[in-house]
């Protein structure tokens, strides 16, 4: 069956009957014009949105149209964990050429149930509609204590420069994944991402910063120090590099929704995922700039990550 004979009420029809009871919760869910949902007393609600581009984020014939759909929530989730907050609920748009088989569309729902699942959170509501290519829009909303939101313009000259995880899985699997290679941790990885969703909150009493590994650690670490108005160094013999990945692929590998923690201090273990300081916040010179350290010699780290319209 193609979307096209499903019809956008099928459609709706196919969702609501899949996700319906978990947004039930709501005091309005799903098949009204806009959802409503009841806030904790003291806790700010977090927006953010993210877009899925047929040929700009995936490709439809090289990725699992499960994993896309696991993604664009995790990207999401991943998100709202880099302010400090908790996701509750999302909306998701989706634009999509009629004659997509519903086979596609029931494995894309598949790996949305699955980020459902694994990440406690509950459909709201969206939108779809017809277009040449797929595009996935997902709205995620997560909540934060009110006055503990984390920015990227908090770090302080002297805190730690701290990311979770490990760095370069991502570049490694979607390398691997067009070699032909599905069997694969770090394809799985690609595929299946874990954003740090539990850390986030955990840390956000602790840090004065923090940002989310979308673009890269060079790229997404340059949005700190900008927006914070002050320089950092890392260390190359610190960084906690995936087996098999190169130096490029964990500096400049985007796609891997470890966090980046600026704090004065952090244990190694957080909520089980291992922390690691890869450095620290230093006052600007002329420019507010990354170093990367590499034993006795410094050079500046340009952000040479994912940059859309670069």
């Amino acid at each position: 069956m193609k979307l096209r004979d499903l019809g956008e009420s099928g459609l709706i029809r196919k969702i609501r009957e899949r996700f319906g009871p978990k947004a039930g919760e709501l005091p309005v869910g799903i098949g009204d014009d806009a959802a409503v949902i009841d806030l904790p007393e003291n806790y700010s609600l977090v927006f953010c949105s993210d877009l899925l581009a047929e040929n700009t984020h995936f490709i439809r014939d090289l990725h699992p149209p499960d994993s896309i759909g696991y993604k664009a929530i995790a990207a999401n989730v991943s998100d709202v964990a880099a302010m400090g907050g908790v996701a509750t609920h999302f909306l998701i748009s989706l634009a999509a050429p009629g004659d997509l088989d519903w086979i596609w569309l029931e494995a894309f729902f598949r790996g949305v149930e699955q980020a459902c699942e694994r990440f406690d959170i509950a459909l709201a509501g969206g939108d779809s509609a017809s277009s040449e290519h797929i595009f996935i829009d997902v709205s995620m909303i997560g909540r934060v204590r009110s006055g503990q939101a984390v920015r990227r313009s908090g770090a302080k000259i002297g805190d730690g420069i701290y990311i979770t995880g490990t760095l370069g899985s991502s570049a490694v699997g979607l390398e691997r994944l067009k070699s032909g290679k599905m069997r694969d941790a770090a394809v799985e990885r690609h595929l299946f991402p874990e954003p740090r969703y539990q850390v986030g909150a955990a840390v956000a009493n602790q840090a004065h910063a923090m940002i989310d590994v979308s673009d890269g650690l060079s790229t997404d670490l340059t949005h700190i120090v900008e927006e914070s108005k002050v320089s950092g160094r890392i260390y190359k013999d610190r960084l906690p590099i995936w087996p098999g990945a190169e130096e490029h692929h964990a500096l400049h590998g985007g796609e891997e929704y470890e966090l980046i923690i600026i704090a004065p201090e952090l244990p190694a273990i957080v909520e089980g995922i291992p922390v690691t300081r890869i450095g620290e916040i230093i006052p600007s010179g002329l420019e507010h700039q990354l170093f990367l350290i590499d034993g006795t010699r410094e050079s500046v780290l340009y952000p040479r990550g994912w940059e859309h319209f670069g």
